[in-house]
Protein backbone atom coordinates (compact mmCIF):
# COMPACT_ATOMS: atom_id res chain seq x y z
CA UNK A 1 0.00 0.00 0.00
CA UNK A 2 1.48 3.36 -1.04
CA UNK A 3 1.50 6.58 0.91
CA UNK A 4 1.69 10.04 -0.64
CA UNK A 5 4.16 12.43 0.89
CA UNK A 6 2.80 15.81 1.95
CA UNK A 7 4.59 18.66 0.24
CA UNK A 8 5.86 21.54 2.36
CA UNK A 9 5.05 24.57 0.21
CA UNK A 10 5.86 27.97 1.69
CA UNK A 11 6.47 31.34 0.07
CA UNK A 12 8.18 34.51 1.19
CA UNK A 13 6.31 37.70 0.19
CA UNK A 14 8.63 40.57 -0.74
CA UNK A 15 8.04 44.15 -1.88
CA UNK A 16 10.41 45.55 -4.52
CA UNK A 17 10.65 48.70 -6.62
CA UNK A 18 9.72 48.55 -10.30
CA UNK A 19 12.27 50.73 -12.09
CA UNK A 20 9.92 50.98 -15.10
CA UNK A 21 7.40 52.97 -13.06
CA UNK A 22 9.46 55.81 -11.62
CA UNK A 23 6.85 58.56 -12.04
CA UNK A 24 4.29 56.81 -9.80
CA UNK A 25 6.79 54.89 -7.63
CA UNK A 26 5.47 51.55 -8.82
CA UNK A 27 6.04 48.64 -6.46
CA UNK A 28 5.93 44.94 -7.28
CA UNK A 29 4.72 42.27 -4.84
CA UNK A 30 6.78 39.11 -5.31
CA UNK A 31 6.42 35.57 -3.97
CA UNK A 32 9.61 33.52 -3.49
CA UNK A 33 8.59 29.86 -3.39
CA UNK A 34 10.14 27.03 -1.36
CA UNK A 35 8.99 23.45 -1.88
CA UNK A 36 10.31 20.91 0.62
CA UNK A 37 12.90 23.47 1.77
CA UNK A 38 14.24 24.01 -1.75
CA UNK A 39 13.92 27.36 -3.54
CA UNK A 40 11.84 26.80 -6.69
CA UNK A 41 11.63 30.30 -8.21
CA UNK A 42 9.50 33.38 -7.82
CA UNK A 43 6.11 34.68 -8.98
CA UNK A 44 4.96 38.25 -9.52
CA UNK A 45 1.70 38.70 -7.64
CA UNK A 46 0.86 42.36 -8.23
CA UNK A 47 2.13 45.73 -9.35
CA UNK A 48 0.82 48.76 -7.48
CA UNK A 49 1.31 52.52 -7.63
CA UNK A 50 3.06 54.08 -4.66
CA UNK A 51 2.09 57.56 -5.84
CA UNK A 52 -0.98 58.93 -7.59
CA UNK A 53 -1.38 62.46 -8.94
CA UNK A 54 1.92 63.35 -7.28
CA UNK A 55 0.79 62.23 -3.81
CA UNK A 56 1.45 59.11 -1.73
CA UNK A 57 -0.98 56.32 -2.59
CA UNK A 58 -0.23 52.63 -1.88
CA UNK A 59 3.00 52.71 0.11
CA UNK A 60 4.19 49.25 1.09
CA UNK A 61 7.79 50.43 1.47
CA UNK A 62 7.21 52.41 4.67
CA UNK A 63 6.95 50.97 8.17
CA UNK A 64 6.02 47.37 8.93
CA UNK A 65 3.64 45.46 6.66
CA UNK A 66 1.34 42.78 8.07
CA UNK A 67 0.36 39.46 6.48
CA UNK A 68 -3.05 38.43 7.81
CA UNK A 69 -4.82 35.09 7.46
CA UNK A 70 -2.28 33.82 4.96
CA UNK A 71 -3.83 36.06 2.32
CA UNK A 72 -4.13 39.76 3.05
CA UNK A 73 -1.20 42.19 2.92
CA UNK A 74 -1.87 45.27 5.07
CA UNK A 75 0.44 48.27 4.90
CA UNK A 76 1.61 50.27 7.91
CA UNK A 77 -0.97 52.89 6.85
CA UNK A 78 -3.88 50.46 6.64
CA UNK A 79 -4.14 49.86 2.88
CA UNK A 80 -5.12 46.27 2.01
CA UNK A 81 -4.15 43.92 -0.84
CA UNK A 82 -5.74 40.52 -1.47
CA UNK A 83 -2.88 38.25 -2.57
CA UNK A 84 -5.27 35.49 -3.71
CA UNK A 85 -7.33 37.60 -6.10
CA UNK A 86 -4.37 39.96 -6.69
CA UNK A 87 -6.52 43.02 -6.13
CA UNK A 88 -6.55 46.22 -4.07
CA UNK A 89 -9.26 45.96 -1.40
CA UNK A 90 -8.73 49.31 0.32
CA UNK A 91 -6.58 52.23 -0.75
CA UNK A 92 -7.57 54.89 1.82
CA UNK A 93 -4.95 55.18 4.59
CA UNK A 94 -6.13 54.98 8.22
CA UNK A 95 -4.79 53.82 11.58
CA UNK A 96 -5.35 50.07 12.12
CA UNK A 97 -6.09 49.31 15.78
CA UNK A 98 -7.16 45.65 15.59
CA UNK A 99 -7.41 42.64 13.27
CA UNK A 100 -10.15 40.22 14.28
CA UNK A 101 -11.76 37.38 12.33
CA UNK A 102 -12.67 38.85 8.91
CA UNK A 103 -12.46 42.46 10.04
CA UNK A 104 -9.89 45.23 10.00
CA UNK A 105 -10.82 47.86 12.59
CA UNK A 106 -9.61 51.43 12.13
CA UNK A 107 -9.55 54.48 14.37
CA UNK A 108 -10.31 57.67 12.45
CA UNK A 109 -9.40 61.10 13.81
CA UNK A 110 -11.43 63.56 11.78
CA UNK A 111 -11.03 67.31 12.24
CA UNK A 112 -14.79 67.78 11.89
CA UNK A 113 -16.32 64.55 13.26
CA UNK A 114 -13.76 63.84 15.96
CA UNK A 115 -12.51 60.33 16.74
CA UNK A 116 -14.51 57.25 15.77
CA UNK A 117 -14.05 53.61 14.72
CA UNK A 118 -14.68 52.06 11.33
CA UNK A 119 -14.53 48.53 9.96
CA UNK A 120 -13.52 46.87 6.70
CA UNK A 121 -15.00 43.41 6.16
CA UNK A 122 -12.50 41.27 4.27
CA UNK A 123 -15.16 38.78 3.19
CA UNK A 124 -17.72 41.21 1.78
CA UNK A 125 -15.23 43.93 0.82
CA UNK A 126 -17.47 46.54 2.48
CA UNK A 127 -16.33 49.49 4.60
CA UNK A 128 -18.55 51.07 7.24
CA UNK A 129 -18.44 53.25 10.33
CA UNK A 130 -19.11 51.54 13.66
CA UNK A 131 -22.16 53.16 15.25
CA UNK A 132 -22.51 50.73 18.17
CA UNK A 133 -22.68 52.79 21.41
CA UNK A 134 -19.72 52.22 23.68
CA UNK A 135 -17.81 50.14 21.13
CA UNK A 136 -14.21 49.71 22.25
CA UNK A 137 -11.83 47.36 20.38
CA UNK A 138 -9.01 47.84 22.88
CA UNK A 139 -8.76 48.42 26.62
CA UNK A 140 -8.27 51.96 27.84
CA UNK A 141 -9.83 55.31 27.11
CA UNK A 142 -9.28 58.04 24.57
CA UNK A 143 -5.92 59.57 25.48
CA UNK A 144 -3.37 60.84 23.00
CA UNK A 145 -0.16 62.87 22.81
CA UNK A 146 -1.00 66.10 20.98
CA UNK A 147 2.05 66.80 18.79
CA UNK A 148 0.89 70.03 17.14
CA UNK A 149 3.24 72.23 19.18
CA UNK A 150 6.31 71.75 21.34
CA UNK A 151 6.20 70.82 24.15
CA UNK A 152 3.64 68.14 23.37
CA UNK A 153 0.52 67.85 25.52
CA UNK A 154 -1.06 64.72 26.98
CA UNK A 155 -4.79 65.02 26.27
CA UNK A 156 -7.77 63.03 27.59
CA UNK A 157 -11.15 63.00 25.85
CA UNK A 158 -13.84 61.91 28.36
CA UNK A 159 -16.91 60.55 26.61
CA UNK A 160 -19.48 63.30 26.12
CA UNK A 161 -17.32 65.94 27.81
CA UNK A 162 -14.73 68.51 26.74
CA UNK A 163 -11.11 67.45 26.50
CA UNK A 164 -8.81 67.55 29.52
CA UNK A 165 -5.09 68.35 29.36
CA UNK A 166 -3.38 65.85 31.66
CA UNK A 167 0.20 67.11 31.11
CA UNK A 168 1.29 70.44 29.69
CA UNK A 169 4.76 69.07 28.96
CA UNK A 170 4.57 65.56 27.51
CA UNK A 171 7.88 65.72 25.64
CA UNK A 172 9.14 67.24 22.43
CA UNK A 173 9.61 64.27 20.14
CA UNK A 174 12.84 65.50 18.64
CA UNK A 175 11.71 68.78 17.11
CA UNK A 176 15.36 69.43 16.30
CA UNK A 177 15.42 66.39 13.98
CA UNK A 178 15.20 66.86 10.20
CA UNK A 179 13.25 63.61 9.95
CA UNK A 180 9.46 63.48 9.95
CA UNK A 181 8.26 63.28 13.56
CA UNK A 182 7.15 59.81 14.60
CA UNK A 183 3.78 59.38 16.30
CA UNK A 184 4.14 59.01 20.07
CA UNK A 185 2.25 55.87 21.18
CA UNK A 186 0.10 55.36 24.27
CA UNK A 187 0.07 51.79 25.64
CA UNK A 188 -2.75 50.83 27.99
CA UNK A 189 -2.00 48.48 30.90
CA UNK A 190 -5.63 48.42 32.12
CA UNK A 191 -8.68 50.68 31.93
CA UNK A 192 -7.07 53.37 34.10
CA UNK A 193 -3.30 53.25 33.61
CA UNK A 194 -1.06 53.53 30.56
CA UNK A 195 2.55 54.03 29.43
CA UNK A 196 3.98 56.58 27.04
CA UNK A 197 7.49 57.86 26.14
CA UNK A 198 8.41 61.44 27.01
CA UNK A 199 11.07 62.41 24.46
CA UNK A 200 13.54 65.23 24.99
CA UNK A 201 14.16 67.86 22.34
CA UNK A 202 17.53 66.36 21.41
CA UNK A 203 15.78 63.27 20.00
CA UNK A 204 18.35 60.95 21.56
CA UNK A 205 16.89 60.30 25.02
CA UNK A 206 13.74 60.33 27.09
CA UNK A 207 11.78 58.85 29.98
CA UNK A 208 9.06 56.23 30.11
CA UNK A 209 6.02 57.48 32.01
CA UNK A 210 3.32 55.45 33.75
CA UNK A 211 0.17 57.52 34.14
CA UNK A 212 -2.91 56.71 36.23
CA UNK A 213 -6.03 58.36 34.86
CA UNK A 214 -8.08 57.80 38.02
CA UNK A 215 -5.64 59.52 40.40
CA UNK A 216 -4.21 61.84 37.72
CA UNK A 217 -0.67 60.95 38.78
CA UNK A 218 2.43 60.13 36.73
CA UNK A 219 5.61 58.25 37.54
CA UNK A 220 8.90 57.87 35.68
CA UNK A 221 9.72 54.15 35.64
CA UNK A 222 12.85 54.29 33.47
CA UNK A 223 14.93 56.15 30.91
CA UNK A 224 16.11 55.31 27.40
CA UNK A 225 18.60 56.71 24.91
CA UNK A 226 20.16 56.11 21.52
CA UNK A 227 22.69 58.21 19.63
CA UNK A 228 22.22 56.32 16.37
CA UNK A 229 21.35 58.44 13.35
CA UNK A 230 18.46 56.27 12.13
CA UNK A 231 14.98 57.90 12.06
CA UNK A 232 13.23 58.03 15.41
CA UNK A 233 10.67 55.31 16.05
CA UNK A 234 9.06 53.99 19.20
CA UNK A 235 6.72 51.05 19.73
CA UNK A 236 5.19 48.89 22.45
CA UNK A 237 4.50 45.15 22.28
CA UNK A 238 3.11 42.60 24.72
CA UNK A 239 5.52 39.73 25.38
CA UNK A 240 5.42 36.68 27.64
CA UNK A 241 5.00 36.73 31.44
CA UNK A 242 2.93 39.95 31.35
CA UNK A 243 5.96 41.97 30.30
CA UNK A 244 5.91 44.79 27.77
CA UNK A 245 8.62 45.40 25.18
CA UNK A 246 9.44 49.02 24.37
CA UNK A 247 11.54 49.91 21.32
CA UNK A 248 13.27 53.26 20.78
CA UNK A 249 15.23 53.55 17.53
CA UNK A 250 17.62 50.57 17.77
CA UNK A 251 17.26 49.97 21.54
CA UNK A 252 14.90 47.57 23.32
CA UNK A 253 13.66 47.51 26.89
CA UNK A 254 11.53 45.09 28.94
CA UNK A 255 8.96 46.68 31.25
CA UNK A 256 7.16 45.12 34.19
CA UNK A 257 4.14 47.46 34.55
CA UNK A 258 3.10 46.00 37.92
CA UNK A 259 6.53 46.22 39.58
CA UNK A 260 7.23 49.41 37.60
CA UNK A 261 10.67 48.30 36.45
CA UNK A 262 12.43 48.78 33.12
CA UNK A 263 15.56 46.98 31.92
CA UNK A 264 17.51 47.13 28.66
CA UNK A 265 17.44 43.90 26.68
CA UNK A 266 19.94 42.88 24.03
CA UNK A 267 17.93 40.08 22.44
CA UNK A 268 14.57 40.04 20.69
CA UNK A 269 12.39 36.93 20.39
CA UNK A 270 10.48 36.67 17.12
CA UNK A 271 8.73 33.40 18.01
CA UNK A 272 9.40 30.40 20.24
CA UNK A 273 12.39 29.30 18.14
CA UNK A 274 14.08 32.34 16.53
CA UNK A 275 15.71 35.32 18.23
CA UNK A 276 18.30 37.94 17.30
CA UNK A 277 20.70 40.24 19.08
CA UNK A 278 19.42 43.80 18.97
CA UNK A 279 22.81 45.52 19.11
CA UNK A 280 24.15 46.20 15.62
CA UNK A 281 27.89 45.54 15.71
CA UNK A 282 30.38 45.96 12.82
CA UNK A 283 30.02 42.23 12.18
CA UNK A 284 26.23 42.48 12.19
CA UNK A 285 23.52 40.99 14.39
CA UNK A 286 23.63 37.40 15.68
CA UNK A 287 20.71 35.12 14.79
CA UNK A 288 19.68 32.21 17.03
CA UNK A 289 17.50 29.14 16.52
CA UNK A 290 16.47 27.44 19.76
CA UNK A 291 19.30 29.24 21.55
CA UNK A 292 22.04 28.19 19.11
CA UNK A 293 23.69 30.84 16.94
CA UNK A 294 23.06 30.06 13.27
CA UNK A 295 24.52 33.14 11.63
CA UNK A 296 25.49 36.78 11.80
CA UNK A 297 24.63 39.51 9.32
CA UNK A 298 23.77 43.15 8.82
CA UNK A 299 19.99 43.69 8.58
CA UNK A 300 17.12 45.77 9.96
CA UNK A 301 14.95 44.04 12.55
CA UNK A 302 11.73 44.73 10.64
CA UNK A 303 13.21 42.78 7.71
CA UNK A 304 13.62 39.58 9.73
CA UNK A 305 10.67 37.21 9.14
CA UNK A 306 10.17 33.65 10.35
CA UNK A 307 7.94 30.61 9.87
CA UNK A 308 8.11 27.21 11.56
CA UNK A 309 10.52 26.05 8.86
CA UNK A 310 12.41 29.13 7.64
CA UNK A 311 13.86 32.49 8.57
CA UNK A 312 14.57 35.27 6.10
CA UNK A 313 16.56 38.49 6.24
CA UNK A 314 17.38 41.23 3.77
CA UNK A 315 21.13 41.76 3.99
CA UNK A 316 23.71 43.88 2.22
CA UNK A 317 25.85 41.87 -0.19
CA UNK A 318 29.25 43.32 -1.12
CA UNK A 319 29.77 43.97 -4.84
CA UNK A 320 33.31 45.26 -4.67
CA UNK A 321 34.78 48.40 -3.17
CA UNK A 322 32.20 50.22 -1.07
CA UNK A 323 29.24 49.27 -3.28
CA UNK A 324 26.56 47.00 -1.83
CA UNK A 325 23.46 45.30 -3.17
CA UNK A 326 20.48 43.96 -1.25
CA UNK A 327 19.81 40.23 -1.33
CA UNK A 328 17.68 37.75 0.57
CA UNK A 329 19.26 35.24 2.91
CA UNK A 330 16.93 32.34 3.78
CA UNK A 331 17.64 29.80 6.52
CA UNK A 332 16.19 26.29 6.28
CA UNK A 333 15.55 24.59 9.62
CA UNK A 334 15.60 21.20 7.89
CA UNK A 335 18.91 21.78 6.07
CA UNK A 336 20.40 23.90 8.87
CA UNK A 337 21.97 26.32 6.42
CA UNK A 338 21.49 29.65 4.66
CA UNK A 339 20.79 30.30 0.97
CA UNK A 340 21.31 33.64 -0.81
CA UNK A 341 18.79 34.89 -3.38
CA UNK A 342 19.16 38.06 -5.40
CA UNK A 343 16.32 40.64 -5.36
CA UNK A 344 16.49 43.61 -7.71
CA UNK A 345 15.47 46.94 -6.12
CA UNK A 346 14.48 45.39 -2.78
CA UNK A 347 12.18 47.44 -0.49
CA UNK A 348 10.88 45.19 2.32
CA UNK A 349 10.00 41.67 3.45
CA UNK A 350 6.31 41.18 4.27
CA UNK A 351 6.51 37.64 5.66
CA UNK A 352 5.78 33.96 5.02
CA UNK A 353 2.61 32.34 3.68
CA UNK A 354 1.64 28.68 3.25
CA UNK A 355 0.47 27.75 -0.26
Amino acid sequence: MGFSQTKLNESLVVVAYDSNGKSNFKQVILKYNFINYVYSGRDTLMKIDGKKDGKDYLRFDEGVNTLYRNRYLISSKGCILDLHTRSVLRDAPANVVKLTNDSVIYCINDVFSGSYYSLFNLTTGKYSDISQPGFKPLIGQHVEVDQKTSPYKLVYYPKGKTKVILMEDAGHGGVSSIEKKAEVPVFWIDEESFLFPNIKITDIEGSLIKYNLNSRTSKVIGSFNSTTSIPTAYAFRNVSNNLVEFAFKDKFYLINPVKETMLATFYKDFDFDFSVSTELKPSGRSIFHKGIEIGKNYFELHNFKTSNNHAAIACNAKMGGSATKRELAVYSVFKAKWESINVDHFLSIAGWIVN
